[in-house]
């Protein structure tokens, strides 16, 4: 009930309520979050070692997975070409008996 009562016709926020917030919020000096100074932001803290090994990790393993990506790849187009070759093998041994029962 409390939410429909600061709603309007177009399902927003009264103006008026807005104005009470704002009001009612500009005097809070106690939330350091809230203020963060430009120079605060413009700080990056530096990466720790354990970041850098990490980092490092990742991308030994991204290498890794890229050369099994691409023996993965190979193999199976070696196993079509081996099914394949089979296939025309047990066609080729498959006439041959028919001829030689003939």
């Amino acid at each position: 009930m409390k939410d429909k009562e600061l709603r309007g016709r177009s399902n927003g926020v009264i103006g008026g309520y807005r104005k009470w917030l704002r009001a009612r919020t500009l005097g809070i000096t106690w939330l350091p979050k809230l203020k963060i100074s430009s120079k605060e932001e413009a700080e990056t803290p530096k990466e720790s070692e354990e970041v850098l090994a990490l980092k490092a990790e990742l991308e030994r393993t991204q290498v890794v997975k890229e050369k099994f990506k691409a023996t993965t790849i190979r193999v199976r187009k070696e196993c079509g070409e081996l099914k394949d070759i089979n296939v025309a093998t047990g066609e080729a041994l498959e006439r041959e008996r028919k001829r030689a029962q003939k």
